[in-house]
Protein backbone atom coordinates (compact mmCIF):
# COMPACT_ATOMS: atom_id res chain seq x y z
CA UNK A 1 0.00 0.00 0.00
CA UNK A 2 1.45 3.54 -1.09
CA UNK A 3 2.66 5.44 1.81
CA UNK A 4 0.49 9.15 1.50
CA UNK A 5 3.50 12.70 1.71
CA UNK A 6 2.67 15.53 2.06
CA UNK A 7 5.93 17.60 1.33
CA UNK A 8 6.34 20.91 2.30
CA UNK A 9 9.45 22.25 0.02
CA UNK A 10 10.30 22.10 -3.24
CA UNK A 11 13.67 23.36 -3.43
CA UNK A 12 17.00 20.86 -4.06
CA UNK A 13 16.67 18.67 -1.09
CA UNK A 14 12.23 18.39 -1.92
CA UNK A 15 13.15 17.69 -5.86
CA UNK A 16 15.65 15.50 -5.08
CA UNK A 17 12.98 13.38 -2.68
CA UNK A 18 10.36 13.86 -5.08
CA UNK A 19 12.74 11.91 -7.71
CA UNK A 20 13.46 9.05 -5.74
CA UNK A 21 10.26 8.67 -5.10
CA UNK A 22 9.36 8.56 -8.83
CA UNK A 23 11.70 6.07 -8.97
CA UNK A 24 9.93 3.66 -6.89
CA UNK A 25 6.89 3.63 -8.50
CA UNK A 26 3.92 3.36 -6.45
CA UNK A 27 5.58 2.90 -3.49
CA UNK A 28 5.34 6.69 -2.76
CA UNK A 29 1.93 8.40 -2.80
CA UNK A 30 1.89 12.33 -2.92
CA UNK A 31 -1.26 14.35 -1.64
CA UNK A 32 0.87 17.83 -1.74
CA UNK A 33 3.33 19.48 -2.73
CA UNK A 34 3.88 23.38 -1.36
CA UNK A 35 6.60 26.22 -1.05
CA UNK A 36 6.06 29.50 0.48
CA UNK A 37 3.83 30.65 -2.28
CA UNK A 38 0.85 27.65 -2.51
CA UNK A 39 0.99 24.22 -3.66
CA UNK A 40 -0.94 21.36 -5.42
CA UNK A 41 -2.84 19.31 -3.57
CA UNK A 42 -5.06 16.11 -4.48
CA UNK A 43 -6.51 13.85 -1.68
CA UNK A 44 -6.17 11.19 -4.35
CA UNK A 45 -2.51 11.59 -4.96
CA UNK A 46 -1.06 13.45 -7.97
CA UNK A 47 0.06 11.55 -10.77
CA UNK A 48 3.03 11.18 -11.75
CA UNK A 49 2.75 13.11 -14.88
CA UNK A 50 1.65 16.06 -12.86
CA UNK A 51 4.52 15.99 -9.99
CA UNK A 52 7.22 15.62 -12.94
CA UNK A 53 5.61 19.00 -14.39
CA UNK A 54 5.64 20.58 -10.87
CA UNK A 55 9.57 19.26 -10.73
CA UNK A 56 10.04 20.71 -13.82
CA UNK A 57 8.07 24.24 -13.02
CA UNK A 58 10.53 24.45 -9.67
CA UNK A 59 13.74 24.30 -11.66
CA UNK A 60 12.95 26.94 -13.52
CA UNK A 61 12.78 29.07 -10.54
CA UNK A 62 8.97 29.33 -10.37
CA UNK A 63 6.64 29.37 -7.32
CA UNK A 64 4.00 26.80 -7.20
CA UNK A 65 1.56 29.45 -6.55
CA UNK A 66 1.59 30.34 -9.68
CA UNK A 67 0.48 26.77 -11.41
CA UNK A 68 -1.75 25.86 -8.08
CA UNK A 69 -3.47 27.16 -5.36
CA UNK A 70 -2.19 30.14 -2.97
CA UNK A 71 -0.58 29.77 -0.15
CA UNK A 72 -3.57 30.21 2.13
CA UNK A 73 -5.41 27.72 -0.08
CA UNK A 74 -2.85 25.07 0.15
CA UNK A 75 -2.47 24.83 4.05
CA UNK A 76 -6.03 24.92 4.40
CA UNK A 77 -6.33 21.99 2.34
CA UNK A 78 -3.67 19.77 3.48
CA UNK A 79 -5.05 20.72 7.37
CA UNK A 80 -8.10 19.18 5.97
CA UNK A 81 -5.87 16.21 4.85
CA UNK A 82 -4.53 15.70 8.09
CA UNK A 83 -7.51 14.77 9.79
CA UNK A 84 -9.40 12.44 7.26
CA UNK A 85 -6.05 10.11 7.33
CA UNK A 86 -2.56 9.17 7.96
CA UNK A 87 0.60 9.68 6.29
CA UNK A 88 4.04 11.35 6.44
CA UNK A 89 4.92 15.05 6.46
CA UNK A 90 8.11 15.63 5.18
CA UNK A 91 9.41 19.14 5.83
CA UNK A 92 12.39 19.96 3.25
CA UNK A 93 12.16 23.72 3.88
CA UNK A 94 14.64 25.79 5.82
CA UNK A 95 11.62 27.82 7.42
CA UNK A 96 11.94 28.49 11.21
CA UNK A 97 7.50 28.76 11.14
CA UNK A 98 6.61 25.28 10.36
CA UNK A 99 6.70 24.04 14.34
CA UNK A 100 2.96 24.64 15.05
CA UNK A 101 1.81 22.90 11.99
CA UNK A 102 4.39 19.95 12.73
CA UNK A 103 2.90 19.47 16.09
CA UNK A 104 -1.13 19.60 14.69
CA UNK A 105 0.67 16.21 12.09
CA UNK A 106 1.80 14.81 15.29
CA UNK A 107 -1.09 15.49 17.31
CA UNK A 108 -3.59 14.08 14.38
CA UNK A 109 -1.20 10.74 13.99
CA UNK A 110 0.80 11.29 11.47
CA UNK A 111 4.25 10.78 11.20
CA UNK A 112 6.62 13.62 10.69
CA UNK A 113 9.99 13.68 8.77
CA UNK A 114 12.97 16.26 8.65
CA UNK A 115 15.31 17.55 6.70
CA UNK A 116 14.55 21.06 8.00
CA UNK A 117 16.80 21.65 11.24
CA UNK A 118 15.31 24.80 12.03
CA UNK A 119 12.45 23.13 14.05
CA UNK A 120 14.39 21.35 16.57
CA UNK A 121 17.24 24.04 17.89
CA UNK A 122 14.05 26.77 18.61
CA UNK A 123 13.10 26.47 22.45
CA UNK A 124 13.61 23.25 24.09
CA UNK A 125 10.11 23.15 24.90
CA UNK A 126 9.02 22.79 21.16
CA UNK A 127 12.24 20.09 20.48
CA UNK A 128 10.28 18.10 23.81
CA UNK A 129 7.14 18.45 22.26
CA UNK A 130 8.10 17.46 18.67
CA UNK A 131 10.42 13.94 19.81
CA UNK A 132 7.34 13.31 22.11
CA UNK A 133 5.61 10.87 20.45
CA UNK A 134 8.26 9.08 18.91
CA UNK A 135 7.15 9.86 15.49
CA UNK A 136 9.24 12.13 14.43
CA UNK A 137 12.65 11.08 12.18
CA UNK A 138 15.12 13.81 11.63
CA UNK A 139 18.37 12.02 10.44
CA UNK A 140 19.06 14.19 6.86
CA UNK A 141 19.55 17.03 9.17
CA UNK A 142 22.85 16.10 10.99
CA UNK A 143 25.86 14.36 8.58
CA UNK A 144 24.25 14.53 5.20
CA UNK A 145 23.12 11.24 4.23
CA UNK A 146 25.39 9.53 7.11
CA UNK A 147 23.03 7.12 9.61
CA UNK A 148 24.32 9.19 12.53
CA UNK A 149 21.01 10.30 14.42
CA UNK A 150 19.93 6.50 14.02
CA UNK A 151 23.61 5.06 15.29
CA UNK A 152 23.10 7.61 17.97
CA UNK A 153 19.83 6.18 19.35
CA UNK A 154 20.64 2.79 18.88
CA UNK A 155 23.37 2.99 21.13
CA UNK A 156 21.13 5.07 23.91
CA UNK A 157 18.56 2.51 23.41
CA UNK A 158 20.78 0.02 24.43
CA UNK A 159 21.86 1.39 27.59
CA UNK A 160 24.97 3.22 25.81
CA UNK A 161 26.56 5.96 27.61
CA UNK A 162 28.39 8.46 25.48
CA UNK A 163 30.87 10.70 26.37
CA UNK A 164 31.82 12.66 23.56
CA UNK A 165 31.16 13.70 20.20
CA UNK A 166 33.45 15.28 18.07
CA UNK A 167 32.33 15.87 14.28
CA UNK A 168 33.10 17.30 10.91
CA UNK A 169 29.50 18.15 9.50
CA UNK A 170 29.85 20.54 6.96
CA UNK A 171 31.39 18.92 3.72
CA UNK A 172 32.04 23.17 2.86
CA UNK A 173 34.09 23.96 5.61
CA UNK A 174 36.12 20.91 5.21
CA UNK A 175 36.73 21.49 1.74
CA UNK A 176 38.18 24.75 2.38
CA UNK A 177 40.13 23.49 5.14
CA UNK A 178 41.74 21.22 2.95
CA UNK A 179 42.46 23.55 0.02
CA UNK A 180 44.34 26.14 2.81
CA UNK A 181 46.30 22.20 3.61
CA UNK A 182 47.05 22.38 -0.17
CA UNK A 183 48.64 25.89 -0.09
CA UNK A 184 45.94 28.14 -1.46
CA UNK A 185 44.51 31.35 -0.01
CA UNK A 186 41.02 30.85 2.16
CA UNK A 187 39.52 33.74 0.42
CA UNK A 188 40.44 32.16 -3.10
CA UNK A 189 39.02 28.12 -1.69
CA UNK A 190 35.80 30.00 -1.28
CA UNK A 191 35.44 31.36 -4.33
CA UNK A 192 36.03 28.08 -5.10
CA UNK A 193 33.90 26.15 -3.30
CA UNK A 194 30.73 28.48 -4.41
CA UNK A 195 32.11 27.68 -8.24
CA UNK A 196 31.79 24.50 -7.04
CA UNK A 197 28.32 24.75 -5.97
CA UNK A 198 29.17 23.76 -2.29
CA UNK A 199 28.20 26.45 -0.33
CA UNK A 200 24.78 28.14 -0.25
CA UNK A 201 24.38 31.22 -2.37
CA UNK A 202 25.94 33.63 0.07
CA UNK A 203 28.36 31.95 1.31
CA UNK A 204 28.50 33.89 4.81
CA UNK A 205 25.84 31.55 5.56
CA UNK A 206 28.81 28.34 5.45
CA UNK A 207 31.59 30.60 6.97
CA UNK A 208 28.99 31.83 10.22
CA UNK A 209 29.24 28.16 11.67
CA UNK A 210 25.61 28.72 12.51
CA UNK A 211 24.65 25.84 10.64
CA UNK A 212 27.22 23.33 12.30
CA UNK A 213 25.62 24.89 15.38
CA UNK A 214 22.38 24.42 14.76
CA UNK A 215 23.76 20.44 14.28
CA UNK A 216 25.95 20.32 17.51
CA UNK A 217 22.68 21.20 19.11
CA UNK A 218 20.62 18.63 17.71
CA UNK A 219 23.38 15.67 18.83
CA UNK A 220 23.45 17.61 21.93
CA UNK A 221 19.20 17.37 22.07
CA UNK A 222 19.33 13.70 21.17
CA UNK A 223 21.31 12.65 24.23
CA UNK A 224 19.21 14.55 25.93
CA UNK A 225 20.78 17.60 27.01
CA UNK A 226 18.27 20.49 27.22
CA UNK A 227 20.46 23.23 25.73
CA UNK A 228 19.23 26.47 23.63
CA UNK A 229 21.12 27.69 20.54
CA UNK A 230 22.73 30.57 22.27
CA UNK A 231 24.62 28.17 24.69
CA UNK A 232 26.56 26.46 21.87
CA UNK A 233 29.87 28.36 21.26
CA UNK A 234 30.52 28.90 17.97
CA UNK A 235 33.69 30.47 16.26
CA UNK A 236 32.81 32.29 12.98
CA UNK A 237 35.54 31.81 9.71
CA UNK A 238 34.32 35.30 8.50
CA UNK A 239 33.72 38.72 9.62
CA UNK A 240 31.04 38.66 12.62
CA UNK A 241 27.59 39.94 10.83
CA UNK A 242 28.15 40.31 7.20
CA UNK A 243 24.73 41.67 7.04
CA UNK A 244 23.30 41.99 3.66
CA UNK A 245 27.11 42.76 2.80
CA UNK A 246 27.14 41.81 -1.45
CA UNK A 247 28.49 38.80 -2.12
CA UNK A 248 31.75 40.09 -4.26
CA UNK A 249 32.23 42.55 -0.99
CA UNK A 250 32.03 39.64 1.60
CA UNK A 251 34.51 37.92 -0.52
CA UNK A 252 37.03 41.02 -0.78
CA UNK A 253 36.83 41.24 3.08
CA UNK A 254 38.07 36.93 3.02
CA UNK A 255 41.27 38.21 2.08
CA UNK A 256 41.95 39.54 5.03
CA UNK A 257 41.60 36.38 6.74
CA UNK A 258 44.27 34.95 3.85
CA UNK A 259 47.48 34.90 6.13
CA UNK A 260 46.17 34.20 9.45
CA UNK A 261 44.04 31.09 8.14
CA UNK A 262 47.58 30.20 6.65
CA UNK A 263 49.40 30.95 10.22
CA UNK A 264 46.75 28.59 11.86
CA UNK A 265 47.08 25.84 9.47
CA UNK A 266 50.80 25.95 10.06
CA UNK A 267 51.20 26.24 13.45
CA UNK A 268 49.04 23.36 14.14
CA UNK A 269 51.57 21.61 11.73
CA UNK A 270 54.63 22.28 14.14
CA UNK A 271 52.69 20.43 16.50
CA UNK A 272 52.04 17.59 14.19
CA UNK A 273 48.58 18.11 14.11
CA UNK A 274 46.05 19.51 11.49
CA UNK A 275 43.16 22.01 11.45
CA UNK A 276 39.48 20.97 11.13
CA UNK A 277 36.62 23.40 11.83
CA UNK A 278 34.70 21.23 14.29
CA UNK A 279 31.15 20.07 16.53
CA UNK A 280 32.05 19.31 19.46
CA UNK A 281 29.62 18.11 22.65
CA UNK A 282 30.90 17.31 25.76
CA UNK A 283 30.93 17.35 29.73
CA UNK A 284 32.58 20.79 28.98
CA UNK A 285 29.93 21.97 26.45
CA UNK A 286 28.92 22.32 22.88
CA UNK A 287 30.88 24.57 20.62
CA UNK A 288 31.45 24.85 17.11
CA UNK A 289 35.19 26.31 15.84
CA UNK A 290 38.31 25.20 14.46
CA UNK A 291 40.40 23.02 16.78
CA UNK A 292 43.95 21.56 16.35
CA UNK A 293 43.26 17.42 16.04
CA UNK A 294 46.34 14.61 15.89
CA UNK A 295 47.24 12.95 12.97
CA UNK A 296 45.88 10.22 13.94
CA UNK A 297 42.52 10.76 14.33
CA UNK A 298 40.31 10.08 11.79
CA UNK A 299 39.04 13.62 11.55
CA UNK A 300 42.34 14.48 10.33
CA UNK A 301 42.25 12.05 7.49
CA UNK A 302 39.31 13.71 6.36
CA UNK A 303 39.43 15.09 2.54
CA UNK A 304 37.75 17.10 0.90
CA UNK A 305 33.65 18.12 1.54
CA UNK A 306 33.39 14.45 3.70
CA UNK A 307 31.35 14.36 6.94
CA UNK A 308 32.96 12.49 9.70
CA UNK A 309 31.77 11.78 13.62
CA UNK A 310 33.73 10.07 15.87
CA UNK A 311 31.57 8.35 18.93
CA UNK A 312 33.27 8.23 22.60
CA UNK A 313 30.97 6.14 24.40
CA UNK A 314 31.69 3.78 27.21
CA UNK A 315 31.63 0.62 24.87
CA UNK A 316 33.94 2.58 22.30
CA UNK A 317 36.40 4.25 24.46
CA UNK A 318 39.55 3.04 23.43
CA UNK A 319 38.67 3.02 20.11
CA UNK A 320 36.03 4.99 19.02
CA UNK A 321 32.90 4.43 16.71
CA UNK A 322 33.67 6.60 13.30
CA UNK A 323 31.01 6.92 11.12
CA UNK A 324 32.17 8.90 7.73
CA UNK A 325 30.98 9.86 4.25
CA UNK A 326 30.41 12.53 1.40
CA UNK A 327 29.04 15.91 2.77
CA UNK A 328 26.20 15.35 0.08
CA UNK A 329 24.63 12.45 -2.13
CA UNK A 330 27.05 11.10 -4.43
CA UNK A 331 26.75 8.89 -8.14
CA UNK A 332 27.41 5.61 -7.51
CA UNK A 333 30.63 4.67 -10.18
CA UNK A 334 29.96 3.64 -13.09
CA UNK A 335 29.65 -0.59 -13.28
CA UNK A 336 28.23 -0.45 -9.38
CA UNK A 337 26.22 -3.05 -9.24
CA UNK A 338 24.42 -3.59 -5.51
CA UNK A 339 24.73 -6.57 -3.53
CA UNK A 340 20.69 -6.32 -2.78
CA UNK A 341 17.74 -3.64 -3.19
CA UNK A 342 14.43 -3.35 -1.21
Amino acid sequence: MAIPVVLFGCGTVGRALAREALSLGDEIRFLAVLDSSGGVVDPSGIPAGRLREILSFKEKGEGLGATGLTWEEALEAVCALLREGRGVVVDATASEGTVGFLLEALEQGWGVVLANKRPLVGPWEDYRRLTASGRLRYEATVGAGLPVIAVLRSLLATGDAVYRIRGILSGTLGFLLHRVEEGIPFSQAVREAMARGYTEPHPAEDLSGKDVARKALILARTLGLPLELREVAVEPLCPPDPGEMPIEEFLKTLRLMDAGMRRRVELAGKKGKVLRYLAEVSPEGTRVGLMQVEWESPLARARGPENVVVLETRRFREWPLVISGPGGPRAPPPGFSPISSN
